[in-house]
């Protein structure tokens, strides 16, 4: 069965429960102001729907916690104005029916205005269907598949850029870069790591790669020996692995104990410290993507990256970032809402004040396209060195396609004013006296 046959036979398993919950949601808007925070204060709910549980949930929590923070920092001004604001966390544990599941509870709620919304392509997609029935504007800081904002609902977006982005400009970065040529791929037959294969494998064969194979693996197996003695057979230049920290790690470790010494490349999912636990030492000279340029090489990015240290005791690891500039993004939505006297037509007025941003942020400006997708089309790469990712270079996706090198350093962009902290709250990254600056798109 295809991707896109399984994807229309879930989707069609969880199609009563969407209509359920479009009958749900409409009578939700209409209550009075008492449950959802009308004209005279009340709650309002940020709900963050991540694998805090489960395989990938060391990268979920790192992602709940920037939420959490983020949400400390508007608290002071959502309540000058009378209201009261909650982060609700939902764990996912990166399973699709927990995923829809959860997406259910969270726009169950009345009071919820918006979504940080999964770390997980494969829960995503399903759970995309929830939130559109429910009208609630679901954005995600991490997932990559190309058909999450290809259905054309207004209530999904996402920060990072797209799948059929990452595999053309890794695939020209391996080919022209790294002077490969020859390319055995893998994947873990998820939407995700499958979806980002295809487009490597497609876009590989055009720029002059060979894929001498390419082959499915299954998420949650250990043992991958057969499949790589296979691969050795054929004397790859590099393998190219889709998926997830894990199963990177058991693949380039028992690659190198049979004696395979092709280069290993992978995605951003593998970014991080459990792709080291798992792979130890045979992980070192691995090269791996991920979105963005380095936040070391961003201005913007300084104090978050100290503040969140600050307040966690211990340092971003990977999509923290991306879970503090999505938060930000939907927390001013809603605060402009509130501002113009629209509480109660909450959800829709976030869904277009986030349509419409131009977000300064710790990632450098976020702007969406008319699918949903990030405007912000960068990759950067990085090679492990010593147990650490050591930065290579930043690319881009140009107009007619073709992955450019960035020229030197990122120019710094102005950081995102946020409102002031108290307590243990992390420090704002910039001038704490206003909330984040956002502008319609196009303005530039």
């Amino acid at each position: 069965m295809t991707r896109a046959e399984n994807l229309r036979t879930f989707v069609g398993r969880w199609g009563l429960f969407a209509g359920l919950s479009l009958l749900f949601a409409c009578s939700g808007t209409s209550q009075d102001s008492s449950e959802s925070g009308g004209s005279a204060g009340g709650t309002l709910t940020l709900g963050a729907v991540l694998p805090t549980t489960g395989p990938n949930a060391a990268v979920g929590r790192e992602c709940a916690d920037a939420v959490q923070m983020a949400a400390a920092e508007w608290s002071p001004r959502f309540k000058e104005k009378g209201w009261t604001l909650e982060v609700d966390v939902q764990d996912d544990a990166s399973d699709p029916k927990q995923a829809v599941a959860a997406a259910y509870a969270v726009t169950g709620k009345p009071s919820t205005f918006g979504v940080v919304a999964h770390y997980n392509s494969g829960c995503f997609l399903p759970a995309t269907e929830v939130y559109h029935s429910a009208g609630v504007m679901a954005v995600s800081p991490a997932t990559t598949n190309v058909e999450i904002t290809q259905r054309g609902y207004v209530e999904i977006a996402r920060v990072p850029p797209h799948d059929g982005i990452q595999g053309q400009v890794t695939a020209e970065f391996v080919r022209h870069r790294l002077d490969v040529v020859t390319v055995a791929v893998i994947h873990d037959r998820t939407q995700y790591g499958q979806g980002l294969a295809e487009v490597f494998r497609e876009h590989g064969q055009n720029v002059g790669l060979k894929i001498t194979s390419f082959d499915g693996i299954s998420v949650g197996d250990k043992d991958f020996r057969a499949l790589l003695t296979k691969v050795r057979a054929a004397a790859p230049d590099a393998i190219y692995f889709g998926g997830l920290y894990d199963e990177a790690g058991f693949l380039v470790k028992q690659a190198r104990e049979l004696g395979i010494a092709s280069l290993f490349v992978s995605d951003d999912a593998v970014k991080g410290q459990d792709f080291f636990d798992v792979g130890g030492a045979a992980t070192e000279g691995a090269i791996i993507s991920f979105p963005g340029t380095p936040l070391e090489r961003l201005d913007s990015a300084k104090n978050f990256l100290s503040s969140f240290q600050a307040k966690y005791g211990r340092p971003v690891q990977n999509y923290a970032p991306y879970a503090y500039d999505t938060a930000n993004i939907l927390l001013n939505a809603a605060y402009e809402a509130v501002k113009e006297g629209r509480p109660d037509d909450l959800r829709g007025a976030v869904v277009s004040h986030t349509r419409a941003t131009q977000h300064q942020g710790t990632l450098g400006v976020t702007k969406f396209d008319l699918n949903g997708d990030t405007l912000n089309r960068k990759y950067s790469f990085y090679r492990v060195v010593d147990g650490a990712f050591e930065y290579m270079e930043t690319v881009l996706l140009g107009a007619a396609g073709q992955a450019q090198e960035e020229a030197g350093e990122a120019a710094p962009v102005q950081a995102t004013e946020t409102p002031s902290t108290t307590g243990d709250a992390a420090a704002s990254p910039a001038d704490p006296s206003t909330p984040p600056s956002t502008a319609p798109a196009g303005t530039d």
